[in-house]
């Protein structure tokens, strides 16, 4: 009867361990946001997120902006994009942008910067009557600061030039 017990625990405790290892991957955090950030440009926020808002909306960038206040615009989906390579195919990707506007701590009426987070999006890449192939994923984990930083490129060449941030000699 002892050897039964022994037996059982050490099946429980393989049972609990196999869990533990096959659950590491499941949990509900999500990796960090990667963001670009400008330069500071001298243009008070509400100004700057005016401008932004215009030019994302025109070509050649043309992505519908939703403002959702506070100095805080999400961008539609961005596609198609090359995504990762799973399952021996390459997947297609759409990635939108979260654009913060936020005054410059140094002088908050008069300066002002942007931050640029992006969020992706994910489906195979299988034609023909599968709907699930044609649905879009959540792709938390899949980070494109590349993105996010030719965004911002595009945004800067249609901005004026940003302020010179350099301290005097002292």
């Amino acid at each position: 009867m002892r050897e039964i017990s022994i037996q059982m625990k050490a099946h429980a405790y393989l049972a609990l361990a196999g869990a533990l290892l096959l659950c590491g991957g499941c949990s509900g955090k999500r990796a960090p946001q990667t963001m670009v950030q400008s330069p500071v440009y001298s243009v008070p926020a509400r100004q700057l997120a005016q401008d932004v808002k215009r030019i994302v909306a025109a070509p050649p960038i043309s992505l519908a902006v939703e403002d959702k206040g506070d100095g805080v615009l999400l961008t539609g989906w961005q596609e198609p994009f090359q995504g990762d390579f799973h399952v021996m195919r390459y997947w297609h990707e759409r990635t939108r942008y979260h654009i913060t506007i936020f005054p410059d701590f140094g002088d908050p009426a008069h300066r002002s910067r942007l931050q640029i987070a992006d969020e992706s999006e994910q489906r195979s890449d299988e034609s023909g009557p599968n709907v699930q192939a044609k649905t879009w994923h959540p792709a938390p984990d899949s980070h494109r600061p590349e993105r996010s930083e030719a965004l911002l490129k595009q945004i800067q060449a249609q901005l004026e030039a940003p302020v010179q941030t350099t301290r005097p000699a002292q």
